[in-house]
């Protein structure tokens, strides 16, 4: 027999339903009554009701939220909900969602019996699935929410295509953005918070992101370490994404805002190509996340925006702000002593609001975390302490002084982890660099990208490597996309415009005009200027 759990804040409209459903013919039967979202969770996975018949305006967890949730956890499972004239909008809501239909209070006793009578006969054509196939099922979504997490992890690669194929993953656009949703903890009371499992949230999130997600983009939603909900966004386009996603979570915003009452903040990484580069996307993201704590929540916050804040510099304060930079990455601990001593007093001298001096020694605090996570020396630097902690506690000092002594045993602290780490290996800077030039020179390189990858500023990589090789990093790198261009076009019967592609150059035009300065004659004249397998010395006809 089909079983009904019926959810309503009322207790006097749950009795009368369940008065109705007795007395009507047919085999539907009131498994039990919930006074709210929250209550009907419980009562759900314990009793797995075939039918709910819930209301939308309820204390706690709503019926929007309530949809949600079941959506997720028990597809199986039909709704149908109620709702007052003035409500309407999220009955409307509720259909999207799935519900089999609505009820406009009050109703009359046929309308619930004719609704009911059509169920029950839906209800016993269909093929419930079996006890084995929904234990198939639940297999594969472990599955699935564990290749995902590896994805965030770079522990999965293309060669494991099969892999994501049998869990039912797929990406079929070129670009993969990283999006991470968090709960605004302070738009939540503390009783409603902690009367309601706060894993709720995070399921309510997930399902209301997906549902829109889906609307404009491929992707996959799901929560991680429980309180942080992903979206994989797959995608067509790279230069108009970052518009795309704000808008799209602009409007989920304000729906969750208007339906349930709290908000929530987004971190987005930049999109990336490859499935081993999501990692860096999401490491971005969650580097974007914890600007919250600088400039608040309830908005989209973007690795774009944490560069633009980290390059932001006041007057006064840019000399400072490079030379503790360089300092900490050279591991100058006196230097980093004293740096950080200026930097703290400058900002109290020159900021009268201690709100924005607080924010600014968040910011360089979030930059020189964001350094430490790259060269992975966070644990070393924070031993046992949490980097939001951290900032939190920069809110909590009062006095110049206090500031002071903090930064400098932060910093302090981050640069012996850097130079305890820089020890430990043999190649130096310039010669990571140079290996990276020869082995990938068909890439997109960038003197920035290189400062990344050694930990140092461009300014000093570009300094040193001059000094080092006698010749600009740019210099170096077109030479040697020059050698292997020539090395092609003398014994390779490749067209000039794959060699181009495949040297690393922007365009063939760009390609032509660089090969000639650098050789005296185009491609075209360089290939005909060769007799067997030997290159023709310039200035011979």
């Amino acid at each position: 027999m089909p079983s009904i759990l019926i959810v309503d804040d009322e207790s006097i409209f749950r009795k009368g339903i369940r008065m109705m459903i007795t007395e009507m013919e047919g085999d539907w039967f009131v498994i039990d009554e919930a006074k709210d979202g929250a209550d009907a969770l419980e009562k759900i996975e314990e009793l797995q009701p075939d039918l709910i018949i819930t209301d939308i305006k309820m204390p706690r967890m709503d019926g929007i939220q309530l949809q949600y949730i079941v959506k997720e956890r028990y597809p199986h499972m039909s709704c149908v909900v109620m709702s007052g004239y003035n409500d309407f909008q999220y009955a409307r809501e509720s259909l999207r969602l799935g519900a089999k239909d609505y009820l406009m209070k009050p109703f009359e006793r046929e309308e619930l019996y004719t609704l009911l009578g059509k169920l029950e006969e839906e209800w016993k054509v269909e093929n419930k699935p079996s006890k084995s196939s929904r234990m198939d099922q639940q297999v594969q979504n472990q599955m699935r929410q564990h290749v995902l997490t590896g994805l965030l992890t770079g522990h999965v690669h293309h060669e494991e295509a099969e892999l994501l194929e049998n869990v039912g993953i797929h990406f079929p656009h070129p670009f993969i953005s990283c999006l991470i949703a968090k709960l605004d903890r302070d738009s939540v009371s503390d009783e409603r918070y902690y009367q309601l499992n706060p894993s709720l949230f995070s399921v309510y999130m997930q399902q209301f992101i997906q549902e829109s997600l889906n609307e404009s983009f491929n992707g996959y939603v799901f929560i991680h370490h429980e309180t942080e909900v992903i979206a994989l966004i797959n995608h067509k386009g790279f230069e108009t994404i970052y518009t795309e996603i704000e808008l799209l979570t602009n409007r989920i915003r304000k729906d969750i805002r208007v339906q349930s009452n709290f908000t929530l903040t987004f971190g987005l990484g930049s999109p990336v190509k490859d499935l081993e580069s999501i990692s860096k996307s999401y490491k971005e993201a969650g580097l974007a996340l914890l600007y919250r704590l600088v400039i608040g929540g309830d908005r989209l916050l973007s690795n774009e925006i944490v560069v633009g804040m980290q390059m932001e510099k006041h007057d006064g304060q840019a000399a400072d702000w490079h030379a503790l930079n360089q300092f900490v990455q050279e591991g100058d601990f006196v230097n980093v002593q004293q740096q950080a001593s200026q930097y703290v007093m400058k900002l109290c001298q020159q900021w009268k609001d201690p709100e924005m001096i607080h924010q600014q020694i968040c910011k360089m605090l979030l930059h020189f975390y964001e350094l430490a996570v790259n060269l992975a020396v966070v644990k070393q630097w924070l031993q046992n302490t949490d980097v939001k902690q951290v900032l939190m506690d920069i809110y909590s000092y009062s006095s110049s002084k206090e500031l002071t002594e903090r930064c400098q045993k932060l910093l302090g602290d981050l640069t012996i982890a850097i130079s305890n780490r820089q020890k430990k290996f043999v190649a130096s800077p310039i010669e990571i660099v140079v290996r990276y030039v020869e082995e990938h020179y068909a890439e997109a390189i960038t003197l920035n990208m290189m400062a990344e990858i050694v930990y140092l500023s461009p300014s000093y990589l570009s300094s040193l490597f001059k000094s080092k090789q006698g010749q600009s990093f740019i210099d170096f790198l077109t030479e040697k996309r020059i050698e292997k261009a020539k090395s092609l076009l003398l014994y390779s019967d490749e067209k000039i415009q794959v060699i181009s592609d495949s040297t690393g150059f922007t365009n063939i035009r760009h390609f032509n005009r660089v090969f000639k300065t650098s050789t005296n004659r185009t491609p075209s004249e360089y290939r005909e200027g060769k007799t067997g397998n030997k290159e023709i010395p310039f200035g011979v006809n």
